[in-house]
C-alpha cells in the first residue's frame, strides 16, 4: 500500500494526469517511480502524435504533436526546471546569486534563447522517428531519461556506485550537466537541475533514436 502512495504521489507531482493531488514536496519513494510516470507521459505523448499522424499524414504535425504533449502532461515542470537553469547557471553572479535567480519564478533572455535552441533539437529529432514508433520510443525514452538522470545525479543508497557509474558512461549528458551545473552553483543541485538534466537527457535520447530509425520524412506520406 505504501508503494501505491508513492507510485500516485509522484504522478500527482510530476504530471497533469487525474491523480489526487498531495501538497507537500514528493519523498524518495516518490521520486524513485518517476521513470515509470515518464515512460507513461511518453507513450501517452506518442499514441497522440500517431493520431495525429493517422489523420494528416504529415511529417510535422505529429512531431509537433508530440512535443506539445510531452511538455504539457508533465505539467511542464521540467521544461520549468531547465529554463531556470538557463537564467541561473549561465548568469555572470555568485553561485548564491544564481540560486537565487533560479527560484525566481520570472524567466529572461537566457531562458528564451535555451529554449528556443532545445526545441529546434526536439523537433528536429521528433520529426525524423517513425509515427508508428512514437509510442514505443517517446516511453522508452521518457523513462530512461528520468531513470539515468536520478541514477547519475541523485543516486539512492540502494543502488551500488559502480551501477551509478555504468549508466553514467553509457549517458554521459546527464552526468556532465550535473559536474557543470555543481561548479556554477558552488557543489549543489537543486529541482531545477535535476529538471534541467531530465529535459535535455530525453532530447539527447530522441535524437539517438532519430538517427537510429529515421529513414526520411517520406516515411510520413
Amino acid at each position: 500500500m505504501n508503494r501505491l502512495r508513492a507510485l500516485a504521489a509522484s504522478f500527482s507531482y510530476f504530471s497533469i494526469l487525474p491523480i489526487p493531488h498531495a501538497d507537500e514536496a514528493p519523498s524518495d519513494d516518490a521520486i524513485a517511480f518517476l521513470p515509470i510516470v515518464g515512460a507513461v507521459i511518453g507513450g501517452l505523448a506518442g499514441l497522440g502524435a500517431y493520431g495525429v499522424w493517422m489523420v494528416t499524414h504529415n511529417a510535422l504535425a505529429p512531431a509537433i504533436a508530440a512535443w506539445v504533449l510531452s511538455i504539457a502532461l508533465s505539467g511542464a515542470i521540467h521544461v520549468d526546471g531547465f529554463l531556470d537553469c538557463c537564467d541561473g547557471l549561465f548568469a555572470m553572479v555568485s553561485p548564491e546569486r544564481r540560486l537565487e535567480i533560479m527560484r525566481d519564478p520570472h524567466h529572461g533572455s537566457y531562458a528564451i534563447v535555451g529554449m528556443a535552441m532545445l526545441s529546434v533539437l526536439w523537433l528536429y529529432a521528433l520529426v525524423q522517428i517513425p509515427a508508428s514508433l512514437m509510442p514505443a520510443i517517446l516511453a522508452l525514452t521518457g523513462c530512461f531519461a528520468r531513470g539515468l538522470t536520478l541514477v547519475v545525479l541523485r543516486p539512492f543508497k540502494r543502488i551500488p556506485s559502480a551501477v551509478a557509474l555504468l549508466i553514467g558512461i553509457v549517458t554521459i549528458v546527464p552526468w556532465l550537466f550535473g559536474i557543470f551545473a555543481k561548479r556554477r552553483l558552488g557543489g549543489l543541485l537543486n529541482g531545477d537541475c535535476y529538471g534541467a538534466a531530465i529535459v535535455v537527457t530525453e532530447v539527447a535520447l530522441l535524437m539517438i533514436s532519430a538517427v537510429s530509425t529515421s529513414r526520411g520524412p517520406g516515411l510520413f506520406r
